[in-house]
C-alpha cells in the first residue's frame, strides 16, 4: 500500500551513469576525470560519476580496487585506460567501453532519451554510530520492457587523500531486483520502496572513510548491464558533535630545493556542528620543540579548509624528517587526540654550475611581470623586470646571464601582479634556468598564480656565453604548434648547428641532427607528431670554431 513520497511519478528523460575504468599508476587518467568532472558539471543533477579502480594500473599502496572491478569490467571490453561506460550501452561494435573523448557526445544521446522509469533516494548517517541508511523510491511511468530490473545502491568517496576515488556497494555486484508479479512486464504506474542500512567502517582497503567525503549512488539496470537511469544524493547528518576536527592530510612544501627548511601545510575537516573559527595548532620537526600557530578563519561542518601553510621547519635534504601536527584547541575549546604525523624527504637540488641563464618567455602582458633571486640570507642579488606589454597576444623570449656572485643555495621567484602567471591566454610563457651544460635546475609551464618559487643549488664557476655572437635570432611558429612547426634562424655568419628538443625535465626527445646554415634567415621543420602535449625547449648549438655557443627556446605543443 505504498506510495511514492519522494521520487517524482512525472515522465522524465533518463540520466546517464559514467563508470570510469581507472588506475593510480596510469597517465591519462586524470585528464578523464577532468573531463568526467566537467560533463557532470555542465549537467547538475544528470550525470552520476562513478570511478572504479581496477586492472594493472590500479595496483599500488594504499589499495583504491573495488571487489566488484574485474567483473564490471570484464563486460566491457576495454582496451586501454582510462576507459568509460555511459549506461553500459552498446553505441558502436560490439563493446560498451568508450574512449574518453566520446563520453560526452554519448551521454547527450541518453540525456535526450525518455525514461520509463524514475529513480531517487535519500540517504542519512548517525555520526556516533557510523550507521548509513539509504532510502530508494523508484517509480514506473510507463511499462517496462522486462519482467524484471535490477536496482544499484553504490557508497562513493570523494576527495581521497591520493590520486583517485573510491567506492563500494550496499546492493551486492549486480544489485538487488524489481519486479511486479515475475510474469509480465513492470507495469506502468509501479512502485518500488526499500530502506538498505550500512555501518560504515573506519577504512576500505586502508583508506580512511572520511564521513564528509560521501556521496550515494543508484540507478536501475535492464538487467546486469544496460542502465536506464540513475542519480546520485548526498547524505544527511544526525548526533554530530558541537566541536570535532581532523587533519585530513599534510605534505611541505618546497618539494625541490637545497636549502634546509620547509613549510609544513595541512588541510583540517570540520566533523563537528559549529563552524570552526579559530584554531591552535601544534607543529614540530624531527627533535625540535614543538610550535604553535594561531589560525583564525571559518571552516563550516564536513569542508575542509584551504591549505593552513605554518612558517618554516628545518629539514634535512635528502633524509626523511618526521613532522608532528597537533589540534591543540577549537574556537577556544581544548582538543586532544586529533594529531597527524608526516613523513618529509626534502628532494636534492641538481648541482650546477653557478653562472646560469634564466630564459624566460613572458606573455603580452610583460609589465605585470617582474622576477629576483634571493641568497640564503634572503637578499637579493639579481633580478629583473617589469616588462614592455605588446598590443596582441604573443610570447617573447627574454635570456638572462645570473653571474651569481658565489656557490650555494638561491631562490628564484616569479610574480606576476595580477595573479594569473604568465600562461593564462594571453601568449604561451614560461621560463627554464640551466647551466652551461644544459643541466635544467628548474622549470615552469608558467601557469602559477601570484608568484612561484624554485630553489637553486649551484656549485662551481663556469661562465655562460651569449648566443648573440652568432644568432641574430629565432622564431618557432605557429606556436604552440599541433603536427608540425618551423623554426628560423637568423645567423650573421655560416655555420653548423646541431638542433635538439628537450622537454622541461632536460631529457632530449628528439635530434634534427648538425643544420648548415647560411648568413640570413634559415627555416627547418620540426615534425611534432611523436610528441606528446605540453612544453619543450629547442636547443641551437652553434662551433664558430671557438666554442660551442647555444641558444633556447620555448615550443609548446597542443
Amino acid at each position: 500500500m505504498a506510495q511514492p513520497t519522494f521520487v517524482s511519478t512525472t515522465p522524465a528523460n533518463k540520466n546517464v551513469v559514467l563508470e570510469e575504468y581507472t588506475g593510480i599508476n596510469c597517465t591519462y587518467c586524470p585528464d578523464g576525470h577532468k573531463r568526467a568532472n566537467e560533463y557532470s558539471a555542465a549537467n547538475p543533477g544528470r550525470v552520476v560519476v562513478i570511478n572504479i579502480h581496477q586492472g594493472s594500473f590500479a595496483n599500488g599502496t594504499p589499495n583504491y580496487k573495488t571487489s566488484f572491478g574485474d567483473a564490471l569490467a570484464n563486460q566491457t571490453g576495454l582496451q586501454g585506460y582510462p576507459s568509460g561506460t555511459v549506461n553500459r550501452r552498446v553505441f558502436s561494435g560490439t563493446t560498451t567501453a568508450l574512449d574518453r573523448g566520446n563520453w560526452a557526445t554519448k551521454g547527450n544521446l541518453v540525456l535526450a532519451e525518455p525514461s520509463f522509469v524514475n529513480v531517487d533516494a535519500t540517504a542519512t548517517i548517525d555520526a556516533a554510530t557510523r550507521l548509513l541508511t539509504v532510502v530508494v523510491e523508484a517509480y514506473y511511468t510507463d511499462t517496462a520492457e522486462t519482467a524484471f530490473n535490477m536496482l544499484n545502491v553504490a557508497l562513493l568517496q570523494n576527495n581521497v587523500v591520493g590520486p583517485q576515488v573510491g567506492a563500494d556497494k550496499l546492493t551486492g555486484q549486480w544489485g538487488d531486483t524489481i519486479t511486479a508479479d515475475g510474469t509480465n512486464n513492470i507495469p506502468q504506474g509501479h512502485f518500488y520502496t526499500k530502506t538498505f542500512t550500512y555501518t560504515l567502517p573506519a577504512n576500505i582497503n586502508s583508506v580512511p572513510l572520511e564521513l564528509g567525503d560521501l556521496d550515494i549512488a543508484v540507478f536501475v539496470t535492464k538487467d546486469k548491464q544496460l542502465i536506464y537511469t540513475g542519480t546520485k544524493v548526498e547524505p544527511t547528518y544526525t548526533n554530530l558533535s558541537p566541536i570535532n576536527a581532523s587533519i585530513k592530510s599534510t605534505s611541505a612544501i618546497p618539494n625541490i630545493g637545497c636549502n634546509q627548511f620547509a613549510n609544513p601545510k595541512l588541510i583540517v575537516t570540520n566533523l563537528g556542528q559549529d563552524t570552526i573559527k579559530t584554531m591552535e595548532i601544534g607543529y614540530k620537526s624531527g627533535t625540535n620543540e614543538q610550535q604553535v600557530y594561531s589560525w583564525t578563519g571559518s571552516i563550516s561542518t564536513f569542508a575542509s579548509s584551504a591549505d593552513i601553510v605554518l612558517p618554516q621547519v628545518t629539514v634535512v635534504t635528502g633524509t626523511p624528517t618526521s613532522i608532528e601536527f597537533e589540534i591543540k584547541s577549537i574556537n577556544g575549546v581544548a582538543q586532544t587526540n586529533i594529531t597527524n604525523t608526516l613523513s618529509y624527504t626534502k628532494p636534492l637540488s641538481p648541482e650546477a654550475n653557478k653562472n646560469v641563464r634564466l630564459s624566460l618567455t613572458i606573455d603580452k602582458y610583460g609589465s605585470q611581470v617582474s622576477w629576483n633571486v634571493k641568497n640564503i640570507n634572503n637578499n637579493i642579488v639579481a633580478f629583473g623586470g617589469p616588462y614592455t606589454d605588446t598590443t596582441v597576444n604573443s610570447a617573447r623570449l627574454i635570456n638572462v646571464d645570473l653571474n651569481l656572485p658565489e656557490d650555494g643555495c638561491y631562490v628564484f621567484e616569479i610574480l606576476d601582479n595580477n595573479g594569473n602567471g604568465i600562461n593564462s591566454g594571453f601568449g604561451i610563457g614560461g621560463y627554464v634556468i640551466m647551466d652551461l651544460d644544459y643541466k635544467v635546475i628548474a622549470t615552469s609551464n608558467g601557469k602559477f598564480g601570484a608568484s612561484e618559487k624554485k630553489d637553486m643549488n649551484l656549485s662551481n664557476t663556469v661562465g655562460l656565453k651569449d648566443a648573440s655572437g652568432i644568432i641574430n635570432n629565432a622564431n618557432i611558429y605557429p606556436n604552440p604548434a599541433n603536427e608540425r612547426a618551423i623554426l628560423s634562424v637568423s645567423v650573421k655568419e655560416s655555420t653548423t648547428a646541431n638542433i635538439t628538443i628537450i622537454d622541461i625535465m632536460g631529457r632530449m626527445v628528439a635530434n634534427l641532427g648538425n643544420k648548415v646554415m647560411k648568413v640570413g634567415e634559415n627555416n627547418f621543420e620540426i615534425n611534432t607528431q611523436a610528441l606528446t602535449n605540453g612544453m619543450y625547449i629547442v636547443k641551437i648549438a652553434t662551433d664558430n670554431g671557438i666554442s660551442n655557443i647555444k641558444s633556447y627556446h620555448f615550443l609548446e605543443l597542443l
